[in-house]
């Protein structure tokens, strides 16, 4: 039989993995059988409409959008790489044109806070309640006064001990 102590050591070692293998698939870009137009699409979704607030160049229907999907979409069919058609564009509007930010450098935090934060507060939420388990077992010595005061309720003896 497993003891509490390693189920529960065994349940946060799977959730642990868990996630774990939820950001590796999150994070590696699985779809190597994109069509072209399913590339352009995907790709036009990450840059902003640079006349409209707001919105990427797919959700825009504003002439300067429509060119940039047709450029977008030579662009795919020349070979380029989606990172590659993103730079072209964040070097001809700037960088907030791109609307997912870099993984590398300074904008690489964006990704990387949240995880530690969250392994932080996982981290911090187990310390508590270990703490708190430890402070409620620490004190189950009952005295000899606490145990005639249940045996004399038990007895049916409503005799109330005020101190």
């Amino acid at each position: 039989m497993i003891s509490r102590r390693r189920k529960v050591l065994l349940s946060w070692l799977l959730v642990g993995v868990s996630l774990a293998t939820m950001l590796v698939f999150g994070v590696v870009d699985g779809r190597d059988d994109r069509t072209n137009a399913e590339r352009a699409h995907d790709i036009g979704a990450t840059i902003a409409c640079p006349q409209c607030v707001g919105q990427s160049v797919v959700e825009s229907d504003v002439a300067i959008a429509r060119e940039i999907r047709a450029e977008i979409g030579r662009l795919v069919v020349a070979g380029y790489s989606d990172d590659d058609i993103r730079t072209r564009f964040a070097e001809r509007y700037g960088d907030w044109v791109v609307l997912t930010p870099s993984t590398s450098g300074v904008s690489g935090l964006v990704w990387v806070i949240p995880v530690v934060g969250l392994v932080f507060g996982v981290g911090l939420l187990a310390a508590t309640l270990s703490r708190w388990r430890r402070a409620s077992t620490a004190g189950e010595e009952v005295s000899d006064e606490d145990r005639a005061l249940v045996e004399s309720a038990r007895a049916g003896g409503s005799e109330r001990r005020d101190e």
